[in-house]
């Protein structure tokens, strides 16, 4: 009797176990690294299963093996739960150039947002697996005799022998590594690999892709290269410039990038209460483009690279740390050219991102960053504090703008905030508006936060006006990304009907003011990389160089958007597309907002160009493995 119970135990175990396995890998096949071929995935499940049962589960007799398996799972659970968590808030999976490049708001910030942010309390169904198999006390049972009667059952596979067994596994796996490259076009693993991690993963697995990528970012060199930017692709031939309104030359520009800013908290009131008065004051006087979109796909400076070089961000692409920017155009270049004097603010560490060695690049004349800039208004303890506060920031921004406007040429002023940057407590307590109503402490820190900024711009708006600056100034306002909030009482994005998991574009407001142009709603779609091309066709350019892919918005014409995750998306009058190899995939629409549209074969050409132009130019130093398939 005790000796069935044990068997029984064992065979528990060795279930659980095994689901455990399989369910994690093919979520995160399906889900977050998007595996395109599900034939190819079926034979590996087959493989694993067969692979499992004939040299995994006969060794389950011991108890050191069902330790090491056990520590094993844990280790994979760890894998598993990273790329869950990080796939929900970026739409991507973790990469080794992530982990090695990317940058976080310090630790305890980090801790924050995982908690905060990104973790659902039913996630702890992950690991439900390793707590039942704590339950089953395996750990406690004794090594068994040598038999096998209990594994696997009376399957067909207990009758082969081991090295039968051996040739039928490895069969399984070189048929589907066969089928895989044939369905994804008998590419090599290089180029599968440039065209996107889950075609890689499709035909070869996870581990390969880890170990390519590995190699890839240990083996770039260690000066950053400069991309060659002639090969244009031909959608340059599209019209990108409208001429239809024009502002005088010497019109000063400011384009002010604030961290977090929802499209859906202009004009959103809380219990009556509006939480950003200013902005929504602000927007009533401005053209506002109500279907305006960010490009994020690796961190917060893919605003400022969409933004300065409209060009399109693509995943695990740092740009400004890895990649020699002085070839590029860009917006502070050209208005160089013009003879602007062209100012760049962030109240963080100039360090971060690599800016201080990326914006001289792109053109800037000065770059004030945090250590020009005190806290005399509203301190913030240290040990709090992300950076300085965006109302002592932009109250101190406006002086060095007076004193720029003084002079004989006109100027281009780039801020970015910082004050509202996840987890949102960065906002000084004695400034804080309290939101009656809202008891989710996330919610309420955004809703303070957002609104202390809010202030701020006001603030440095109405001293800018006080100054007369305003009356011949471009005043240019968006966001890096939404807050990514999910909550009963406050939900961040658009409503997006899904039946893929993808990461839905992130709706950011865009606010164009100044005295002569009239204030309206524009429903046109656009992205940051449009910003750009946009004030420079308000400024009078008739040209835009070959670099640039953006569009102004004051073209009737609108083009899809694009959103180069692994697997890039596009978007089209609220329809939302996969791009898969040569297939266009409808996963998604705006909610109650379906309706057919169609993307000729000559623009789905042109945007695969676009697709294959902009990873060849952003991943340039990740290795020789790129190189191969030049």
């Amino acid at each position: 009797m005790l000796k069935f119970k044990k068997e029984k135990h064992l065979r528990i175990f060795s279930l659980i176990l095994f689901l455990a396995f399989i369910i994690k890998y093919n979520y995160l096949m399906l889900q977050v690294f998007y595996a395109p071929s599900l034939t190819a995935l079926i034979i590996r499940n087959l493989f694993f299963v067969i692979f499992y049962l004939k040299l995994i589960e006969p060794l389950l007799i011991s108890k050191k093996i069902r330790q090491r398996l056990f520590l094993i799972l844990m280790i994979f659970t760890i894998f598993f739960l990273s790329n869950y968590w990080y796939n929900s808030y970026f739409g991507n999976f973790l990469s080794i150039i992530d982990i090695l490049s990317g940058e976080g708001t310090g630790s305890l910030s980090m801790f924050e947002v995982l908690f905060t942010h990104i973790f659902k309390f039913w996630d702890v169904i992950f690991i439900f697996d390793l707590m039942l198999l704590g339950i089953l006390g395996f750990n406690s049972l004794p090594d068994l005799e040598l038999y096998y009667e209990w594994s696997p059952g009376k399957s067909v596979l207990k009758a082969l022998p081991l090295k039968n067994s051996a040739l039928l596994i490895l069969i399984l796996l070189l048929v589907q590594v066969a089928a895989g490259s044939y369905i994804m076009g008998e590419e090599s693993p290089a180029k599968l690999y440039k065209s996107g991690s889950p075609y890689l993963v499709s035909v070869y697995g996870i581990l390969p892709l880890y170990s390519i990528e590995a190699y890839s970012y240990f083996a770039r060199e260690e000066e950053k290269p400069r991309p060659e930017l002639q090969d244009i692709p031909y959608y340059k031939k599209q019209k990108q410039l409208s001429s239809i309104q024009t502002l005088p030359e010497d019109t000063n520009v400011i384009l002010i990038q604030v961290e977090s800013l929802d499209a859906k908290i202009i004009d959103y009131k809380q219990q009556g209460k509006e939480v950003t008065p200013f902005l929504n004051n602000l927007k009533d006087r401005s053209l506002y483009f109500e279907n305006f979109y960010a490009q994020k796909v690796n961190g917060s400076f893919d605003a400022d690279l969409s933004t300065l070089t409209s060009l399109y961000p693509v995943n695990r692409s740092y740009v400004f740390r890895e990649i020699d920017l002085s070839s590029f155009q860009s917006l502070p270049l050209l208005l160089k050219e013009r003879g602007y004097q062209a100012l760049a603010f962030h109240n963080n560490d100039r360090n971060f991102f690599n800016r201080a060695e990326a914006y001289p690049d792109l053109g800037f004349d000065r770059f004030y960053s945090q250590r020009y800039f005190q806290e005399k208004i509203y301190p913030v303890p240290q040990e709090r504090g992300l950076g300085v506060n965006d109302y002592d920031f932009f109250n101190s921004a406006a002086e060095i703008i007076k004193k720029a406007a003084q002079k004989e040429k006109p100027f281009f002023a780039y801020l970015i905030s910082l004050t509202s940057h996840t987890p949102f407590d960065f906002y000084p307590r004695a400034a804080a508006e309290n939101f009656a109503g809202v008891n989710n402490n996330l919610v309420q820190n955004y809703f303070k936060s957002i609104n202390f900024t809010d202030q701020a711009l006001e603030n440095f708006i109405s001293k800018l006006e006080a100054a007369g600056i305003m009356e011949n100034t471009l005043l240019v306002l968006y966001a890096d990304h939404e807050s990514e909030i999910k909550a009963m009482e406050y939900e961040s994005g658009r409503d997006f009907t899904l039946w893929r998991n993808i990461k839905v574009p992130y709706h950011i407001p865009l606010l164009i003011s100044h005295p002569e142009i009239e204030n309206k709603i524009i429903s046109r779609e656009g992205t940051t990389t449009d910003i750009a091309p946009t004030i420079l066709d308000l400024l009078g350019f008739r040209e835009l160089p070959q670099q640039f892919v953006g569009s102004s918005l004051f073209l009737d014409k609108e083009e899809p958007i694009l959103f180069l995750h692994e697997t890039p998306h596009i978007l089209k009058e609220g329809q939302l597309f996969l791009k898969e190899l040569d297939n266009l995939i409808k996963v998604g629409h705006l909610k109650d907002q379906e309706k057919k549209v169609t993307i000729s074969q000559e623009k789905l050409e042109e945007l695969e160009e676009i697709i294959n132009y902009m990873r060849k130019i952003f991943m340039i130093n990740q290795g020789e493995i790129f190189r191969e398939v030049e």
